[in-house]
């Protein structure tokens, strides 16, 4: 799925190896328009199955008081002499 030109991109490729596309305001009708494309033109392939929409959950917030790990390495600085 691509987002060009502020709009979403339906992307499939038909039985004969075309390849097609169409611009979509929303993912969700891009997506499933890609899904029902690829179902016509390969009707004998298994779909993949449907992931879940919903976001993870969001970490828990720290306890006051208890330091941040940092994720990054830091780096040492060079001195300027």
């Amino acid at each position: 799925m691509q987002k060009r030109y502020g709009k979403f991109m339906a992307d499939w490729r038909d039985a004969t190896g075309t390849r097609h596309r169409k611009a979509f305001d929303t993912q969700r009708e891009a997506k499933a328009h890609t899904e029902a494309m690829r179902s016509l033109a390969h009707p004998g392939e298994r779909t993949p199955p449907k992931t879940s929409t919903q976001r993870p959950p969001s970490r828990k917030p720290l306890r006051s008081g208890s330091p941040r790990k940092s994720t990054t390495p830091t780096r040492k600085r060079r001195s300027r002499t």
